[in-house]
């Protein structure tokens, strides 16, 4: 892989500020050169504000709630004449792109490389990522007309965070055991999710 990309560290970062460790200030990139980059690579990158970095792997939990989450919601979504995808697709927002855990559009695709306009967000939390999940990814979605819901899954524990975009930005509701989380496509039951990663997961919920 090209030398122009390196994992992200595991403190937050706003969108388009880089690192301040103690390592070469990566050169700017633009979109289409990331693209080029990201289709040639052996990993997935990010692109923010310019700067690519490399996308680390994640828990089992994490791929197991990723799954569970994907199935309770695609019907839905595609009964609705949206288009559900998992982890596999780039959404850009202004001067980022990400690959989110799950996202339904619900309008024609733009570009075959690319989402723009991606009606509900929801990202699996990493013990490396969750900060950057909750401030810099939350700041680049906020940027989406068409975005109705941001939704943060903690797969070691039984919570969910909801952000809904409003006038004044985005509004956050926690949601734990007992609670059940409503979608456009369909609604997440917090006590039944997290029973069923348990269910197979070799690490019990927290």
């Amino acid at each position: 892989m090209p030398t122009w990309t390196r994992r992200r560290d595991a403190d937050a970062r706003s969108v388009g500020v880089v690192s301040t460790a103690s390592v070469e200030p990566l050169p700017f990139v633009t979109f289409a050169d990331y693209l080029a980059l990201d289709n040639a690579a052996d990993v997935r990158n990010e692109w923010v504000a310019g700067r690519v970095y490399a996308m680390s792997g994640g828990s089992e939990r994490h791929g197991l709630m990723n799954g569970l989450i994907f199935s309770a919601l695609a019907d839905g979504a595609r009964a609705a004449g949206c288009r559900p995808f998992q982890e596999g697709r780039r959404l850009r927002a202004g001067l980022v792109s990400y690959y989110p855990d799950v996202m339904v559009v619900c309008g024609p695709a733009g570009d075959d490389q690319f989402e723009t306009d991606a009606s509900l967000v929801i990202e699996v939390l990493s013990p490396s990522t969750r900060d950057v999940d909750r401030r810099e990814k939350a700041t680049g979605y906020a940027t989406l007309a068409s975005l109705r819901q941001y939704v943060l899954v903690d797969p070691d524990r039984a919570r969910i965070e909801v952000a809904e975009l409003t006038g004044d930005g985005l509004r956050w509701t926690a949601h734990g055991p007992g609670s059940v989380v409503f979608t456009p496509y369909g609604d997440l039951h917090v006590d039944a999710l997290y029973a069923a990663v348990d269910a197979v997961a070799t690490r019990q919920t927290e």
